[in-house]
């Protein structure tokens, strides 16, 4: 997966091979195409398989939180590095005789380095960490180690251990889809909210430009001190109420964008709750999963994989949906896409936020556990 970033991601951000300006569009969508593709499998392949390290590394139930908590984290220093390169690259073309204020052909060079920049940095990363982290060996047959809070003695009148769940498996456990659901609902709040927050701030509070990077900042910064609190506050109050505690947070982001039409300063508070929120929901519920695969570490991959499929999935049908009920097909922005940007954030938060306490509520109900071998 690293390998295909590498070898796939500048050719991304650098002007087609052989293209000129008279080139097709069609001929450069070939041309970008399988690049494209080749980075979508291994940007999947590096998470998936990184995500499934965290339950072969730890057992206890508050070390995943904690491994959670900190990839996550890790993961807003990385978009912050990168806003900061971003701006640092274009502050210096700022100061260029030729340069123009809005971004345009004589932009590539700056994201061009930009990538090769990310890209270099990641892969020294990347080796650090394939030269760091030893992955525990799985041998067919063998059974669970038994963890932190299991039983020194073990009762031989339970009967014999039950065998390792395969991947076909998966699929006849009913807190598989409950898990699924809850982190589909999750990605969706995070990964809309984030879309959408740019034309929010531009077309319907009509800030300045200033804004459209001040404000994802914020969200990154206090999703990244929120991280933090995950540990302590799963001991606390365990994951249900954990989780719950971010949607509440997610729903008074909702509430204050539904009853200002207008902001100014204080939309740097409303970020700050949207960050902390989807930060605690995301740890949480990336939580949630590690706790369904526990020992069943070897078809980890699988259950990661599939959430991330339900996760996409869903998010690509929901920008369809929403893009087809713009207003203003034909146009950039419209008046009447002030109001649909605004109504836009209150649903992707929080109407999805009551989908997820809906699914919270019944994994309350009936908890995260294995039934199919019961």
């Amino acid at each position: 997966g690293t390998t295909c970033v590498l070898v796939s991601f500048p050719f991304i951000f650098n002007p087609c091979i052989g293209c000129k300006e008279n080139t097709p569009e069609w001929a450069a969508f070939i041309y970008y195409l399988p690049f494209i593709i080749i980075f979508q499998f291994g940007w999947a392949a590096t998470q998936v398989s990184h995500l499934s390290l965290i339950p072969e590394l730890v057992t206890n139930d508050h070390e995943k939180v904690e491994l959670t908590a900190f990839r996550y984290a890790f993961t807003v220093m990385a978009n912050i590095t990168v806003y900061g390169l971003a701006w640092m690259l274009l502050n210096f073309q700022v100061q260029q005789p030729d340069h123009t204020e809005h971004l345009g052909i004589e932009d590539v060079p700056v994201f061009r380095n930009l990538s090769l920049i990310v890209v270099g940095v990641g892969a020294v990363f990347s080796f650090i960490f394939h030269l760091g982290t030893k992955e525990k060996p799985y041998l067919p047959g063998s059974l669970p180690q038994p963890e932190e809070s299991s039983p020194l003695l073990q009762n031989d009148s339970t009967g014999p251990p039950c065998p390792l769940l395969i991947w076909k498996d998966w699929l006849l456990e009913p807190a598989f889809y409950q898990v699924a659901v809850l982190y589909m609902s999750t990605r969706l709040i995070v990964n809309l909210s984030q879309t959408y927050i740019t034309m929010y701030l531009t077309n319907s509070l009509l800030l300045p430009k200033k804004y459209i990077a001040s404000i994802p900042l914020v969200m990154y910064v206090s999703g990244f001190l929120s991280s933090f609190l995950m540990k302590p506050v799963n001991k606390w109050i365990g994951r249900n109420l954990t989780y719950f505690t971010g949607i509440l947070v997610i729903l008074a982001f909702a509430s204050w964008v539904t009853l200002a039409r207008k902001m100014g300063s204080e939309i740097y508070g409303v970020a700050a709750l949207l960050g902390a929120g989807s930060a605690t929901i995301l740890v949480t519920s990336l939580s949630m999963t590690a706790d369904l695969i526990g020992t069943n570490t070897h078809s980890g991959a699988f259950v990661y994989g599939a959430m991330s499929f339900t996760d996409k999935m869903a998010n690509g049908l929901a920008v369809m949906a929403i893009q087809n009920l713009h207003p203003c097909p034909t146009e950039l922005c419209c008046p009447a896409c002030v109001s649909f940007y605004h109504w836009v954030m209150v649903l992707v938060t929080g109407g999805i936020a009551v989908a997820a306490v809906v699914s919270l509520c019944c994994i309350m109900v009936w908890p995260i556990r294995i039934r199919y071998r019961e």
